[in-house]
């Protein structure tokens, strides 16, 4: 081939197919969805358990009553603080070795079944995650309104944020592989 032949798409000498993507089976997706729902189960159930028998208002705040009325012998925002305060114990550290190990494993190629398993885990790490987020909103909102205000205000701008710089760089990645296409 000499230097000034036209070079087809698909034809340069160097140019190989790209390898064949692995993709899921039906059966591993619904596996990993029930995986997925054990685990928050698990997380539920541990969350309530620690609430059960490290909160020291357990006892004289029933939850179900605490829901509806607070009587006199209820110190309810003792109650609620150390409930997000046990949650978050649990919650925080979940997500934030979720994050580090999604920082550190985003360069390397994974097979399909640690794909997999690596989004049942990030799914179930931002759901604790945002659980605690929401229960700390609202025990703020509920115990100092104009915190919790603040807080709930400043939070939804940094989503925002970050969701609007997100969709523009997957926007702008997307225009430059069609044009790279062309």
């Amino acid at each position: 081939m000499s230097p000034l032949q036209p070079v087809l798409p698909g034809k340069h000498p160097t140019s190989r197919p790209a390898p064949a993507r692995e993709r899921l089976t039906g059966t591993s997706v619904l596996l990993a969805f029930l995986l997925t729902i054990t685990l928050i189960s698990l997380g539920e159930r541990g969350l309530y358990d620690l609430n059960r028998l490290y909160n020291p208002h357990y006892y004289e705040c029933n939850q179900a009553a605490f829901l509806i009325s607070r009587g006199e012998s209820c110190p309810a925002e003792e109650f609620a603080f150390q409930n997000v305060l046990l949650h978050s114990y649990v919650s925080f550290p979940l997500f934030v070795i979720f994050l580090i190990l999604m920082l550190y494993l985003r360069h390397h190629r994974l097979n399909t079944w640690q794909r997999a398993l690596f989004r049942v885990s990030g799914i179930v790490s931002i759901f604790f995650g945002l659980q605690f987020l929401a229960e700390a909103i609202i025990f703020l909102l509920k115990f100092h309104y104009l915190v919790g205000i603040y807080v709930s205000l400043v939070l939804g701008a940094v989503v925002l944020s970050v969701l609007v710089i997100y969709l523009e760089r997957r926007e702008a990645q997307k225009r430059l592989s069609n044009a790279v296409k062309r």
